[in-house]
């Protein structure tokens, strides 16, 4: 797959999941780049094939390297860890964008991503509120966000140690 449509299409996902559940399927950092919003450690990634500082990463396993701007499965990944309210956004998010190419997908972003800013190069931060506006969250919706992704941290970082 197109490395640009997999960025734009997990994007999507975590949007959609965002307005949905009010919570990402893959969370981390958003930016907006000339071609569109991405989640940035899903980028890191795929140019690197893993993430500072996490030594648990095992994407090579499952992902091949990247190759004229593509990346393809090396097998059957797991997927137990996902929720089927989950998989069922994965197929909904892919029925939706799949057939379209990445240009497509990218066009799309910048007509109706309202939280992405069009630059010529870099990078601009797209903070999970600003996307939570953009898909229509309330002042209360946004905040009960906040305090459950300040609680999944916190969470995270006890059990991780």
């Amino acid at each position: 797959m197109n490395i640009m449509k997999l960025l734009k299409l997990v994007y999507l996902l975590d949007r959609r999941s965002i307005e949905r559940r009010g919570i990402p399927v893959v969370g981390g950092s958003y930016f907006s780049l000339p071609n569109g919003p991405i989640t940035s450690e899903l980028l890191d990634l795929v140019n690197a094939g893993r993430l500072a500082g996490a030594d648990d990463c095992r994407w090579e396993e499952f992902i091949s390297d990247r190759q004229d701007h593509e990346v393809g499965l090396r097998g059957e990944a797991p997927c137990d860890h996902l929720s089927q309210s989950e998989m069922d956004l994965v197929d909904e998010i892919y029925g939706d964008f799949g057939g379209m190419d990445q240009w497509q997908i990218r066009d799309w972003t910048h007509e109706h991503c309202d939280e992405w800013t069009p630059l010529e190069q870099g990078r601009d931060s797209i903070p999970l509120e600003r996307v939570a506006e953009a898909i229509g969250k309330n002042e209360d919706e946004i905040r009960v966000m906040r305090e459950e992704a300040a609680e999944q941290v916190f969470m995270h970082r006890v059990f991780r140690g």
